[in-house]
């Protein structure tokens, strides 16, 4: 089965998203890891198809972790979708700008988030690590 990768260090944040892969049927794993050095480090084992990518994280923030992510080879072409409080335009285009596909806003529609997450792997069951 596919693996999405959760990267958020806010306990409540990362309920939501696990109950979301818990009580519904997403079709994909979720993992989680609450730092970016830690997702990092856990890419190359997991594979995973996409990764959902909180901004503001302690140590290196999420925007610098989607950077170097986009610029090595065995992660540049894992989707990214930034999860953010930061909801001004000009985070957006950051986040856009950085290499993150998709930007999330908090609190998150958490009914709107099932519907991407379950159209995103049923459009990607074939690839790498599904």
């Amino acid at each position: 089965m596919s693996t999405i990768l959760l990267v958020e260090d806010d306990l409540a944040n990362r309920a939501v998203i696990e109950d979301i892969f818990q009580f519904d049927d997403i079709g994909a794993e979720l993992a989680c890891v609450e730092t970016g050095e830690k997702a990092m480090l856990v890419i190359p084992k997991l594979e995973p198809i996409l990764i959902l990518m909180d901004i503001r994280l302690p140590g290196i923030g999420g925007l610098e972790v989607t950077r170097a992510l986009k610029t090595e080879p065995g992660s540049k072409d894992i989707p990214i979708w930034a999860l953010t409080a930061y909801a001004m335009g000009e985070d957006k285009d950051k986040a856009l700008a950085a290499g993150c596909e998709e930007y999330i806003t908090k609190p998150i529609d958490t009914a709107a988030l099932k519907d991407r997450l379950r159209e995103f792997v049923g459009q990607h069951s074939g690839v790498k690590g599904a």
